[in-house]
């Protein structure tokens, strides 16, 4: 029997219009899990994780640190960030969260709006350092983006992350100079002698890059940067604030002058950054990081993130949480289901990747071994593929 045409035609139309449909309903549910998600649970008491910008097993865990504190206070900041504290001393790339014990918070910077300070200061005496207060008003968390509002500078930060690169946005108020500082003495249980070695650059383009090498968790850990700025940076200050070091070698070019050096070693450094046309307007800050070298963290931050969009990062990171939490189905009444997807979000967060795109590995004591890389696939423990990868 020979089917009509017109039937053929019917019925393939009905079949597009379901499939249709059926993705329509999904990319539904899949937002709604997304809008679901609070990552301010669990950032108080002993919850231990953290609000900032990172996305599905990214390297980069963009957070602010709401206080410093030494290791045998430091328990309560395992993750940088408490909701219960009303200042911030910075926002740094790498944290853990969810855990019983704490390290990594790398590569610092807190942008600065009048008179730089190079000390964090108390946080219970406002001004006696960089660190600035901050309210819950205005405060935004949402998977791949964080934004607040630093009291003390009137400084809008927003962050947002990709895979390998963690991007700042600053707005500047006017009629006050625009800084940032890049402070690599602090850590998260934290600790005199928990950096070995660090080390300060500025590349004649501009780039900004360093390295700094800690004992924690991992004995002997490395991790290199990578920043750059969507503006010219003005003027710059390399300090090393570790005293009574009886020796320091001869001295390097600019020795006697922080503005004149273009290179520092050491194991308290710290660096202010000018920009003198930011006054009044936003600058977009990039940090690209690696386990095993300034180059690779360079072509870290070129290959993921070669211009400065910074929305077009933010619906990147959405989108690609929008997509992970699709393999997630919470059936449950609205308190239990809010309280659920984030626990997913979380864990999705670790193992972190920890891939180049120049296919170099290496152990973090160890020189660098080139090989191809050959990403396998299996389950996190919300079911989500994702890839072992090889160390960038």
């Amino acid at each position: 029997m020979r089917t009509h045409p017109v039937v053929i035609g019917a019925v393939l139309l009905i079949g597009w219009a379901l499939a249709d449909g059926a993705r329509a309903a999904g990319a539904a549910a899949n937002s709604a899990a997304y809008t679901s998600v609070d990552p301010f649970i669990g950032t108080g008491g002993e919850g231990h994780t953290f609000p900032g910008a990172v996305v599905p097993f990214g390297m980069i865990q963009l957070s602010p640190d709401t206080q410093i504190k030494p290791r045998n206070e430091a328990f309560g900041w395992a993750a940088g960030y408490r909701y219960e504290d009303h200042t911030i001393v910075g926002f740094s790339h790498t944290h853990f969260s969810g855990t019983g014990h704490s390290d990594l918070g790398d590569v610092l910077l807190m942008p600065i709006a009048g008179v730089v300070r190079l000390e964090r200061g108390a946080a219970d005496q406002p001004g006696s350092g960089y660190t600035s207060r901050f309210t819950h008003e205005g405060e935004i968390a949402q998977p791949g983006y964080y934004a607040v509002t630093l009291e003390d500078y009137n400084i809008r930060v927003e962050l947002t992350a990709s895979a390998r690169v963690g991007v700042h946005r600053y707005s500047f108020p006017p009629n006050q100079s625009a800084h940032v500082l890049i402070d690599l003495r602090t850590s998260m249980y934290d600790y005199p002698g928990k950096v070995l070695w660090s080390r300060l650059r500025l590349l004649p383009d501009g780039t900004v890059t360093g390295f700094r090498e800690t004992r924690g968790w991992a004995p002997g850990r490395q991790l290199y940067f990578a920043m750059r700025c969507s503006r010219a940076i003005s003027a710059h200050q390399f300090t090393d604030t570790e005293q009574g070091v009886l020796y320091k070698g001869f001295a390097p070019p600019g020795d006697k002058d922080p503005r004149q050096r273009a290179q520092i070693e050491g194991r308290q450094l710290v660096a202010a950054l000018d920009f003198a046309d930011a006054a009044g307007g936003q600058l977009i800050v990039k940090v690209a990081i690696s386990a095993v070298s300034e180059d690779n963290a360079i072509a870290n931050l070129e290959t993921d993130l070669p211009g400065w969009d910074f929305d077009a990062v933010r619906r990147d990171a959405r989108a690609q949480w929008t997509q992970a939490l699709g393999a997630v189905e919470v059936d449950a009444p609205a308190p239990v289901g809010a309280a659920s997807t984030p626990r997913c979000t979380t864990r999705s967060w670790r193992p972190a990747c920890s891939w180049t795109a120049m296919a170099v590995s290496a152990a973090p004591t160890t020189p660098c071994i080139r090989r191809e890389a050959s990403p396998t696939t299996r389950l996190s423990r919300c079911g989500i593929p994702i890839a072992r990868c090889i160390r960038c």
